[in-house]
């Protein structure tokens, strides 16, 4: 397995890993941390509780870890040895540290420091060991989601198992493991004959497969966000009512039309009350679009020296289309239902001016938020005053609906405020029924890692199977006339191209034309690479 891949493993769900504890992370400050809590109790006695005095042990015990410094105890001397650094951790001191953090500092802030910190150096670490096809879309494989909804969802729902194909495909994808071997060979896609990587991100990325699959992707998404509304909106008293699906007749000047301007949005309250958000707006709406994480760069950006955009740059591009709708204001569709001609600035200056507010769900392939999501979720800052780069002159109103997305006027941190709004009402519940879920902001994080799971895990095995026997080599002259599945194995084992290597294998008594690839076939059961 890969280094990054070893440490991807290690580091909890919420940053990007599958949360397995290794013994060689944890074993020396477990030992420290008990040596203190021992080292407490001989100098300052056994605690007896909040309301009694502690009971001093004898002197016959506590002369054995006398002159701690120079005591030749082995225990003694591995303390004074890893100790220090610890202490530094816990104690946030750089000098005499060591008093104060074996009398004072409380053994839980303690552990909680100590695991920020091998938190911190583990994706520090990871982050410096990626592959080359991962360093650009570093955020969205550290969200979390993926983890989340493979791990921290409770079994005994149903709608949280996953098949073993899938669980396989997005395990894979979350280590950052490959999918496909091909020792050094470049490969390229059959369909539509652009570069592809070992990683799985262009199956989220060919315009062929998206035909098919992004469809399907954004449906689930869209119903999922319509189904978690209705618990949200209510719960924060953003909203009186059930959320509205791509509802028509929101643009005054095509009523009688099919155009859905949101794929769905709430009603906000005409009158509010201490418990409501501030906000004089009628409707906000949201609008899902699905972003790749541009791993293979199309030729026309550069031909082979092409960079890949940033996940980031990825997402902001995505949620500048929905804002600003065409290339041009000058350019404008008739509708079929009314017969008028309008064009996608005027209809968001259309919506702009009924107080109805777009914000665009932008979603990658790993399942990372767009950040005007982001904000209205989690309530994290937007820096820039205009990210999008939208043209306040060719596109103004385009430009005024992007800027007010992430202004007061629009409400922000709705899952925080969810959070203290379920433990002032429900202080011993649960809001997931389950311990790894016990307020909004956790569950729908878990939820939004299960649609991640699902919804884009599915399209990229349903991506594989429309490959057929999988991605070619560039070495092959003909890419019609070589079956070159028996040099190029994949790690997604319920696939067609996984059944054709066995075939192949099997049939390796007939003439077969070969590339100079050489690889290794994996067994059914072998998740990972080595």
């Amino acid at each position: 397995m890969p280094l990054h891949s070893q440490l991807l493993t290690n580091i909890d769900t919420k940053r990007g890993g599958i949360g397995i504890t290794s013994p060689r992370l944890k074993a020396i400050p477990s030992f420290i941390l008990a040596t203190k809590t021992t080292l407490d109790t001989i100098y300052n006695g056994v605690y007896l509780g909040k309301h009694h005095k502690r009971y001093i042990l004898p002197q016959p015990i506590t002369s054995l870890y006398e002159n701690q410094a120079s005591n030749p105890s082995q225990l003694l001397q591995l303390f004074n040895k890893f100790g220090p650094e610890i202490a530094t951790i816990c104690t946030k001191k750089e000098s005499n540290q060591m008093e104060p953090f074996i009398t004072s500092t409380k053994l839980n802030i303690c552990h909680e420091q100590v695991n920020a910190s091998i938190a911190d150096r583990l994706q520090a670490d990871v982050i410096s060991t990626f592959e080359s096809d991962s360093k650009h879309n570093i955020e969205e494989i550290l969200d979390g989601k993926l983890g989340q909804g493979l791990l921290d969802l409770p079994r005994y729902d149903q709608r949280n198992r996953q098949p073993n194909n899938l669980f396989r495909f997005n395990l894979l994808r979350c280590l950052r493991l490959n999918i496909w071997e091909s020792n050094d060979a470049e490969l390229i896609c059959p369909l539509c004959k652009q570069n592809f990587d070992k990683k799985g991100d262009h199956l989220y990325q060919c315009s062929v497969i998206g035909k098919k699959t992004n469809t399907k992707m954004h449906n689930r998404w869209n119903t999922s966000w319509h189904e978690y509304m209705n618990r949200i909106m209510p719960l924060v008293k953003l909203a009186d009512s059930k959320a509205m699906k791509e509802q028509t007749g929101l643009v005054k000047s095509l009523r009688g039309s099919r155009v859905r301007p949101f794929d769905s949005h709430i009603n906000l309250p005409t009158i509010s009350n201490d418990g409501h958000f501030r906000c004089r707006l009628n409707k906000i709406g949201f609008d899902t679009i699905l972003c790749n994480s541009d791993t293979c760069p199309p030729p026309s950006r550069g031909g082979s020296v092409a960079k890949s955009n940033n996940i980031l740059t990825s997402l902001i591009a995505a949620e500048k289309s929905k804002f600003q709708r065409g290339r041009a204001i000058s350019k404008a569709r008739t509708c079929h239902d009314t017969g008028i001609t309008i064009s996608g600035e005027e209809i968001i200056e259309d919506l702009y001016n009924s107080k109805m507010q777009l914000i665009p769900f932008a979603i990658s392939p790993l399942g990372l938020f767009g950040p005007t999501i982001n904000r209205f979720l989690y309530g994290k800052t937007i820096d820039a005053d205009n990210i999008h780069n939208i043209s306040a002159t060719s596109f103004p109103y385009a430009h005024k609906m992007a800027k007010r997305a992430s202004s007061a006027e629009v409400p922000s941190n709705i899952l925080e405020k969810a959070n203290d709004i379920w433990r002032r009402q429900h202080p011993t519940e649960n809001f997931g029924r389950s311990y790894k879920s016990p307020d909004p902001s956790t569950y729908y994080t878990q939820q939004f890692g299960r649609d991640a799971c699902f919804a884009n895990g599915s399209a990229g095995l349903e991506a594989i199977a429309l490959l057929g026997d999988g991605p070619l080599t560039k070495s092959l002259p003909n890419y019609s006339c070589h079956n070159d599945a028996i040099n190029l194995f994949t790690n997604c084992t319920d696939t067609n191209a996984f059944r054709r290597i066995i075939d192949g294998n099997a049939e390796r008594s007939q003439p077969t034309v070969m590339t100079n690839v050489l690889t290794n076939a994996h067994t059914l059961d072998n998740l990972i690479t080595t």
